[in-house]
C-alpha cells in the first residue's frame, strides 16, 4: 500500500501538483484492526485511518453499513421538499404538475445522488426511504398525512422509491455495457460479471451481485446472457424503454395484489385501477381555472370510501352507504344539477357514449366520474371534454351540499350542513 502511495507522490511531484495528506483517508475493509496495520505516509505526513469518508459525494463505510447514508438521504429528501414548499412552490399556489417537476429536479436528484452504487439495502433502510417518499407524494398533492399511501402515489403515477433506485442502477449498468471494450471500467465490469456467473469468488459482494438480483426481479436476465455470449446489448433508447416497462409492469402487479386484499380500496379500484397520472391533474394543467376543482376531485378519490353501515341523507331522506354515489346518482336535492350534467354527457359524440354511460350501475357511474376517464373509446378531443365535464360537475354538485370531509385516523366523517 505504501509503495502505491509513493508512486502517486512521485507522479504529483513530476507534474508539479500536490495531494493533501490531511484530506486523504485510509479505510480498512474487513476484519483487520487499525492497531495491527502499518501507518501510511504522504509527503512525510501520516494519512489518518478512518471508518468512514466521502468520495465524490458518496459516503463509504469500512463496515459496509449504509444506514447513515440512508438516513442522510431521507433527511435531504424531506428537508429539500419542505424548503421548496415554503418558498412558494405549493399545490395551493402552483399547478401540481409544475410542483412535481421542481421537486423531482431538486429534491430527488440531491437525496438519491449516487444511488446507482447503493448495494444490499436492508428492509429497514428501504422502509425509511419509502416513508420519506410517501411524505413528499402527499405534500406535493396537499393531501392529509394519514391518507393511504397506495392511493396517493398511484394518483400521481409514482412507483415506490425502490423502483426509482433500481431504474437508476439498471440505466447505469446499460451505460457501462455500451462503453467500448478498450475502456477500463468496461473491462473491470465484465471481469466481475464473469467471476460472478462462473462462481470464481465465494460470497461476492457489491455492484454485480446486486445487479444480478435486479435482472431476475424484472425479467431482464436474457439481455445479460446476450452480452456475455454474443457481446450485444440494446441501444440507449431501447434499454431505457425496456427497463421502464418491466419495472412498471412488476410494480403494477404488486400494487394490485396489495389493494385487492384491503377493503379500503374496494371503491378506489373502480376509480383508479392502474398506476398512472390521474386525469384531473391533466385537466388542471390544461385549464388553470379548474385547478381548485381538480384538486377537489383528487381529495375525494384519496379519502372517500364505502361505509359499512348505511347513513341517512338529511337533504332527501334516503339511505346510502357511499355518499358520492348518492349525491351523483340518486339524491333529489341536486336533481337539477344532475340533469344538467346528463345534458352535457349527451352532447358528447358519438351518441352511443351517453347510452353506454346510462347502462352503467350507479357505483360504476360514480367511479367513472371520479376517474375523469372512461373505457369507452373516445377521440382525444372528446376525451378531454368528458374529463373537463367530470371535474366541473362533480365539484359543483358536491359543493352544493357544502360537504365537509374531515379525515381523522384514516376515518372519514361526513357532515351535511
Amino acid at each position: 500500500m505504501q509503495t502505491l502511495i509513493n508512486i502517486c507522490q512521485l507522479f504529483s511531484e513530476r507534474w508539479a501538483f500536490k495531494f493533501s495528506p490531511s484530506k486523504s483517508h485510509v479505510l480498512l475493509y474487513g476484519k483487520c484492526q487499525s492497531n495491527t496495520i502499518d501507518r501510511f505516509f504522504l509527503y512525510g505526513s501520516e494519512i489518518p485511518i478512518v471508518k468512514s469518508t466521502k468520495h465524490v459525494g458518496i459516503l463509504l463505510e469500512s463496515s459496509f453499513n449504509s444506514m447513515e447514508q440512508t438516513m442522510n438521504a431521507c433527511h435531504m429528501l424531506r428537508a429539500t421538499t419542505i424548503s421548496i414548499m415554503n418558498s412558494g412552490v405549493h399545490p395551493a399556489i402552483l399547478n401540481t404538475s409544475t410542483c412535481l417537476k421542481i421537486v423531482n429536479q431538486l429534491a430527488y436528484t440531491r437525496a438519491l445522488y449516487g444511488c446507482e452504487l447503493w448495494n444490499n439495502l436492508t428492509k429497514s433502510e428501504l422502509l425509511l426511504l419509502e416513508r420519506a417518499h410517501r411524505f413528499v407524494c402527499k405534500a406535493v398533492q396537499g393531501l392529509p398525512k394519514r391518507s393511504r399511501s397506495d392511493k396517493c402515489t398511484s394518483l400521481l403515477g409514482w412507483l415506490c422509491i425502490e423502483c426509482y433506485i433500481d431504474k437508476c442502477k439498471l440505466l447505469f449498468f446499460g451505460r457501462l455495457c455500451r462503453l467500448n471494450s478498450t475502456h477500463l471500467p468496461k473491462q473491470i465490469m465484465m471481469a466481475r460479471l464473469l467471476e460472478f456467473k462462473y462462481t470464481c469468488v465465494d460470497n461476492q459482494l457489491g455492484f454485480i451481485p446486486d445487479m444480478y438480483r435486479l435482472f431476475i426481479k424484472y425479467n431482464l436476465l436474457q439481455y445479460v446472457v446476450n452480452l456475455i455470449e454474443l457481446g450485444s446489448f440494446p441501444s440507449k433508447i431501447v434499454w431505457n424503454n425496456v427497463v421502464s416497462q418491466n419495472i412498471h409492469k412488476t410494480e403494477q402487479l404488486k400494487w394490485l395484489e396489495r389493494i385487492s386484499n384491503d377493503s379500503d380500496f374496494n371503491f378506489f379500484k373502480l376509480i383508479h385501477p392502474v398506476i398512472k397520472l390521474h386525469k384531473a391533474w391533466i385537466i388542471a394543467k390544461r385549464y388553470p381555472d379548474l385547478r381548485v376543482a381538480s384538486k377537489y376531485i383528487i381529495d375525494l378519490c384519496a379519502i372517500v370510501r364505502i361505509e359499512t353501515e348505511q347513513l341517512l341523507c338529511e337533504k332527501c331522506g334516503k339511505l346510502f352507504s357511499n355518499v358520492l354515489e348518492h349525491i351523483l346518482c340518486s339524491c333529489d336535492f341536486v336533481l337539477d344539477y344532475r340533469n344538467e350534467m346528463w345534458r352535457d354527457i349527451i352532447n358528447i359524440n358519438p351518441i352511443q357514449f351517453s347510452v353506454y354511460m346510462d347502462s352503467l350501475s350507479s357505483l360504476e357511474f360514480t367511479a367513472t366520474l371520479l376517474s375523469c376517464d372512461t373505457i369507452y373509446e373516445l377521440d382525444d378531443d372528446e376525451s378531454i371534454v368528458f374529463s373537463k365535464l367530470c371535474v366541473q360537475h362533480v365539484y359543483s354538485t358536491c359543493k352544493l351540499f357544502k360537504m365537509l370531509i374531515i379525515s381523522d385516523n384514516q376515518n372519514c366523517l361526513i357532515m351535511f350542513l
